[in-house]
């Protein structure tokens, strides 16, 4: 077990000297022994709650956590904080509270440490939004940090076929075009969410727990394993360990996510086909590093990365088959030997990139994942795009598109809702090119 001296730590100002003895009271309060107010205090942040399949599960992980700060040396302080889930929120006014839940996920926990004074920070997170919200506050904050991704859904079965939510979301469509009838999509929107976990695609809780490897906030190999796994809750635990390490060796966020590592977390993005929204959460992690890491940034990595991870929406498998294939390492080890990855960026092992991928070997025998120089495209799966309509500039997924260009009239709506409304009465009719 590591031992500390607190004395140099943020917690003296809540539990050492004659002065501190009422907020010592505070903690014998919540069952703490003397022993426990001694040791360092990790906050132990989750974004549980019961909105979506996505959090449900991730307050068991936290107790794993918990378990590894306890055995390392530390004394963990559980808290949670918000999340806005989009797959509940899409298609009515609840998406505006979105992108937004983001930034107060990263507001709420640095209040929390900071109020409290912790010294460490384990973050846990499993929906689109949570995810760079807990890493924004892990590099603002600048305490030693470790996240750990809550895993993905198992992929439900349908017609002999794994499906995800996504596939529901298209069975509206269906169903709006008379092509599925009204039992077929009660059938499939019963068996598309078999368990606890994220949606299954590489959607953006998939691409960020990808980006939290590859940017090397997270332990190799934590971000692959399903939600209802028990192997997370080894993850979980292995992740309490590591902050106490990292706290031992003062090793923080700034010293991991440098330049190098944002390039690393886009790179994977590319690799994977990931979701489009990594565009809007890497430059907000690294604007609070204050690096200069912008949208465009980000497209210039997309551009010349391979496209190597055939996952759904626009490829054939889902996470938990990529975790079977050899998980976020096996890929970033292709990356790195065919000169994409940058090796010598720190992580929380206390170890480089390079030395954490030494023993990874790229197994021949899955169809899921593609070496550097066997690419599903020469390019990455999403794209930037500039032009007179964003001149700021915008991302677009073409992953898995067989076509790259469109002409055509542009119907405007006010809101998501009024979108939605026409497309199921059929208002919108197909667009005909006249030369006139």
């Amino acid at each position: 077990m590591l031992k500390f001296n607190k004395k140099k730590l943020p917690s003296r100002h809540t539990s050492v000297g004659p002065d501190k003895a009422p907020q010592r009271s505070f903690y014998y309060a919540m069952d703490l022994t003397e022993k426990d107010v001694a040791k360092p205090f990790v906050g132990v942040v989750s974004t549980w709650n019961e909105a979506a399949p996505c959090n449900i599960a991730l307050m068991r992980q936290a107790q794993s956590v918990k378990k590894g700060v306890k055995s390392n040396g530390g004394t963990p302080r559980e808290f949670c904080t918000i999340t806005v889930t989009d797959g509940i929120a899409m298609g009515h006014e609840g998406m505006k509270s979105s992108l937004i839940s983001r930034d107060v996920i990263a507001d709420s926990t640095e209040l929390t440490v900071r109020g409290h004074c912790y010294d460490a920070l384990v973050g846990v997170a499993g929906c689109d939004k949570s995810l760079p919200g807990l890493m924004m506050a892990m590099v603002r904050l600048n305490v030693p940090s470790v996240f750990i991704y809550g895993g993905s859904i198992l992929p439900g079965r349908f017609n002999g076929k794994d499906v995800t939510v996504v596939d529901v979301f298209e069975g509206v469509g269906k169903y709006s075009s008379g092509k599925m009838s009204a039992h077929a999509l009660r059938k499939l929107e019963l068996k598309a969410c078999p368990s606890s976990g994220a949606c299954g695609g590489q959607f953006t809780a998939n691409t960020m727990a990808c980006v939290s490897e590859a940017i090397g906030l997270a332990l190799p190999y934590s971000a692959g394993t399903p939600a209802p796994y028990e192997q997370r809750d080894k993850y979980a635990m292995l992740s309490g360990k590591a902050v106490m390490n990292l706290l031992k060796k003062n090793i923080r966020p700034r010293d991991i996510v440098t330049r190098k590592a944002l390039e690393n977390a886009a790179t994977i993005v590319a690799a994977t086909g990931g979701s489009t929204n990594a565009a809007l959460h890497l430059p907000a992690i690294a604007n609070e590093v204050g690096i200069k890491f912008d949208l465009m940034d980000v497209a210039k990595i997309f551009k010349k990365t391979p496209y190597l991870a055939d996952l759904k929406p626009g490829g054939r498998y889902v996470a938990k088959d990529m975790w079977q294939a050899g998980g976020v390492p096996m890929l970033l080890k292709t990356l790195m030997d065919g000169g994409y990855i940058h090796g010598d960026c720190l992580t929380v092992t206390g170890k480089t990139m390079r030395e954490n991928l030494k023993k990874v070997k790229f197994n021949l025998k899955q169809k899921v994942m593609r070496k550097h120089n066997n690419p599903l495209s020469p390019d990455g799966g999403v794209v930037g795009l500039k032009g007179n309509l964003a001149p700021e500039g915008a991302i677009v997924k073409v992953a898995g598109l067989k076509k790259l260009q469109f002409t055509g009239r542009a119907r405007c709506f006010d809101t998501e809702e009024a979108a939605f409304k026409a497309v199921q009465k059929k208002t919108i009719q197909r667009w005909r090119h006249h030369n006139y």
